[in-house]
């Protein structure tokens, strides 16, 4: 079950907060292909994982989810998930970013966040979905075409400029 990140739990002393550094480290691999982070993502700080989830917040219309092993929002987190509920140039909603915990991956938790964001968003009466994947992510162009994405453009980044693949799914 996906539960809202809250503005507290990026308080310095929460725990959730230490929680989220320690799935931002243990996904250096991807940090490295994105340049986030500098040049040693496996030693991203907890105020660095706060300042980019700020960041998120802070654009009109970003939900962060997260995602824990027991359905009621307790248990281990084990995944961090951003959506866009209306892209300014297409009007649909996009996946922003989509972390799961390193130790765990190939377990379907990816899948499973995934899944719950599109039911998510069919609820509300969504068409499709789209994301951004960077070029250089073979992983998670596998992943996301796995899961019925297909693309339909390539283009830079609106943030950084890397050069991304846009993929599209009906919902």
């Amino acid at each position: 079950m996906l539960n809202p990140l809250r503005t507290w739990d990026l308080s310095p002393s929460s725990p959730v907060l230490a929680e989220l550094a320690e799935l931002y480290a243990g996904n250096a691999d991807y940090h490295r292909l994105s340049g986030d982070f500098g040049d040693r993502p496996e030693e991203v700080t907890a105020a660095q994982v706060a300042a980019a989830l700020d960041a998120e917040l802070a654009e009109p219309g970003v939900e962060v989810l997260l995602a824990r092993t027991g359905g009621d929002g307790g248990g281990s987190l084990t995944g961090v998930v951003a959506v866009l509920d209306t892209h300014p140039a297409d009007g649909l909603p996009w996946i922003g970013l989509l972390l799961v915990d390193a130790r765990r991956r190939g377990r379907g938790l990816g899948r499973a966040v995934a899944e719950e964001v599109h039911d998510r968003l069919r609820e509300r009466g969504r068409p499709a979905v789209r994301l951004a994947v960077l070029e250089n992510n073979a992983a998670a162009l596998a992943f996301w075409g796995a899961l019925g994405y297909a693309e339909i453009d390539r283009r830079p980044d609106r943030q950084a400029g890397r050069d991304c693949v846009v993929m599209h799914r009906p919902l």
